[in-house]
């Protein structure tokens, strides 16, 4: 029997009584086949076609022998035994085919390298480009998203995009430093030393190039203070030519800082009561499915959520998930400084400013700061004297 009649139903007969050659050749005459015959102690064992077996009852009788099913193959018998599982079939086909559905969309955006920009940043810029969980992978260009990311953000350097799954991960590269680094390279002949802010001159060095000032002299920004160019001379004392140099040396001069800052008296404070309400959600296909309770009826309160999404393996992602949004209460309040305290984060803020200044190569020399409670503000100005390179 062939493939085509196990899927239509096969069925083992056993033949007794009566006289079975005469039932087999009425079979034949009927065009109805029996196959692997075989001689048993109860009878005789055939095999035929399910379809065709009520055919074979009716020719049983003319040649007065029994005919008894003992075995039922096919995929006719296999449905009706499995008819009580019919439920549990369909969920796995079901199953199978949400499968199926759902790895034609992305369910999860993973950022990596990200350190200056927080992820909910990123995420925020990417789907007001258009780009957001549960949208088709077929709508997304992976080189439009890198030259969107690089247009926006000029601090970072390198972007990567890549669909794996059903993720779309998005490595970064920021840049580490406040300016680009750039390869040194040669100034041109005939570059100045020029001053970068005003000072009087304490002290000049002059490696190449030609000094245009003196120590004591004031100069201001911008000012010319090595020229990239160089006389030579004769033994006379006479000018030969002038060459074009790359002009390079240390010039310290004497600068003064002035400083301002303004600290008001009272200013708006959040005070957290220590109440909590947390609510747990469901994510399903990019939607947010709350569950009953939890629900906060504060006036004042900030929000932080928390989400998981379920995945069958590491790039395989599902769009479920569950989550848990905290609110918590707080209070406006009013924070007032008393006089001394006003006073002592004035001198506090004052002395971090002359940190920041030395950290970055200033020697101050001197540096005075009176404090005044004016109204509602505590007022700091300050001076400070210092020497410092202010060549470039």
């Amino acid at each position: 029997m062939n493939r085509r009649d196990k899927w239509q139903g096969q069925l083992t007969v056993r033949v007794t009584g009566g006289s079975p050659e005469r039932f087999f050749n009425l079979c034949s005459f009927h065009g109805i086949w029996l196959e692997a015959m075989e001689q048993t102690e109860g009878g005789i064992s055939v095999l035929m076609k399910a379809k065709e077996f009520f055919q074979a009852a009716r020719l049983a009788k003319k040649a007065d022998v029994k005919l008894r099913i003992t075995e039922k193959k096919g995929l006719p018998f296999w449905m009706k035994r499995s008819r009580k599982r019919l439920a549990f079939y369909m969920g796995i086909l079901l199953c199978l085919g949400l499968l199926y559905a759902s790895s034609l969309f992305i369910w999860d955006i993973h950022m990596e390298g990200n350190l200056k920009y927080t992820d909910s940043t990123l995420l925020q810029f990417l789907e007001e480009q258009g780009y957001v969980h549960g949208m088709a992978k077929s709508g997304i260009l992976c080189e439009d998203i890198e030259k969107a990311i690089r247009n926006r953000y000029n601090d970072i350097t390198w972007v990567s995009a890549q669909i794996t799954g059903n993720r779309l991960i998005i490595r970064i590269k920021e840049n580490e430093l406040t300016e680009p680094e750039q390869e040194a390279e040669p100034a041109a002949l005939g570059h100045d030393v020029t001053a970068k802010k005003s000072g009087k001159v304490v002290s000049i060095i002059t490696r190449t190039g030609t000094p245009q000032v003196h120590v004591g002299d004031e100069v201001e920004a911008g000012q010319i203070l090595i020229a990239g160019t160089l006389d030579i001379f004769d033994e006379g004392g006479n000018l030969l030519k002038t060459e074009q140099v790359q002009a390079d040396g240390d010039i310290i001069a004497a600068t003064l800082y002035h400083y301002e800052d303004q600290i008001p008296l009272s200013s708006p404070k959040k005070h957290y009561t220590g109440e909590e309400k947390e609510r747990h959600y469901l994510w399903l296909f990019g939607r947010r499915l709350f569950l009953p309770g939890g629900k906060n009826h504060y006036e004042l309160f900030d929000e932080t959520d928390t989400y998981e999404t379920l995945h069958l393996w590491e790039n395989f992602y599902l769009p479920l998930g569950y989550g848990t949004v905290t609110a918590r209460e707080y209070e406006e309040a009013l924070q007032v400084l008393s006089e001394e305290e006003a006073r002592a984060k004035a001198d506090k803020r004052f002395e971090d400013y002359c940190k920041s200044l030395a950290a970055l190569g200033v020697t101050i020399k001197e540096a005075a700061c009176s404090v005044e409670v004016n109204g509602d503000s505590c007022i700091a100005t300050g001076t400070i004297y210092a020497e410092e390179a202010i060549g470039k």
